[in-house]
């Protein structure tokens, strides 16, 4: 009797064991699709304002007369740099740790693309 009951123990272990593998994160994979398709189109903003003239020393940007300025070039490059990065790293655990817990890596993601947003709005980039 006390055989069958440590089998029953162990099987039941076992099955438990097998089924915790199998268990996926359910948010990364749509939070990460939905993080990299806000970086798209911020991206594609960006791309648009650096394909643009540059700016005259003190000629400023109008609707008639559209430039772009250097310095708000190279802000946008450099929070570019950083959310692509951390896109790469946060698709990178996922694709490593399909059971992991990864809000962190997919917040990294999400805070560097926000950042990258929020200095297009400060400098107008559309």
């Amino acid at each position: 009797m006390k055989r069958i009951i440590g089998i029953l123990i162990l099987g039941l272990a076992l099955t438990g064991c097998a089924a915790f593998g199998s268990i996926k994160n359910p948010i990364t994979a749509d939070r990460l699709a939905a993080i990299e398709s806000s970086y798209g189109i911020a991206l594609s903003a960006a791309v648009a304002y650096r394909n643009t003239r540059l700016c005259k020393k003190n000629e400023q940007a109008t609707l008639s007369n559209v430039c772009a300025y250097r310095s708000v070039i190279l802000k946008l490059q450099a929070a570019d740099r950083v959310a692509q990065r951390s896109l790469i790293d946060a698709r990178k655990f996922i694709r490593e740790n399909p059971t992991l817990d990864a809000f962190s890596v997919i917040n990294v993601a999400q805070q560097a693309v926000t950042t990258f947003q929020t200095i297009q709005a400060e400098y107008g980039v559309r």
